[in-house]
């Protein structure tokens, strides 16, 4: 399953969430074909709504699987991720980044509970 997740910036939220996701893929390393194959369940990318052009939010979108949307109350931009993304679109509204850290105790206990959920 591949998933983008998108918050303002790309940098603590979105991060967060995408970190919690590739841990759900257990402790595996490697880099041949059949690991890929074998291990890797959940392909996750962050990135920031307010920082990427348009061409570059629905060329992500059209990669991924679910679009994960963690980003601040802004109905411009969650209509223009709603449009490209359509029936992928989930909306976790956690509020503002006030961790200022994806490896935050907290805000990796939130994300890892969104992950849990949206790998069901």
């Amino acid at each position: 399953m591949k998933i983008l997740c998108i918050c303002n910036h790309g940098n603590v939220r979105s991060d967060s969430l995408r970190h919690a996701i590739w841990t759900l893929n257990g402790k595996c390393y490697g880099t041949s074909e059949e690991y890929l194959k074998e291990y890797i369940k959940y392909e996750a990318i962050a990135i920031g709504a307010h920082c990427s052009s348009d061409g570059t939010l629905e060329l992500l979108i059209n990669w991924a699987d679910k679009v994960i949307d963690l980003s601040d109350n802004d109905e411009r931009i969650q209509n223009k991720i709603k449009g490209f993304a359509k029936e992928k679109y989930i909306r976790k509204d956690i509020g503002e980044d006030i961790w200022g850290n994806p490896l935050n105790e907290e805000l990796q206990r939130i994300t890892l509970s969104i992950a849990k959920e949206i790998t069901k």
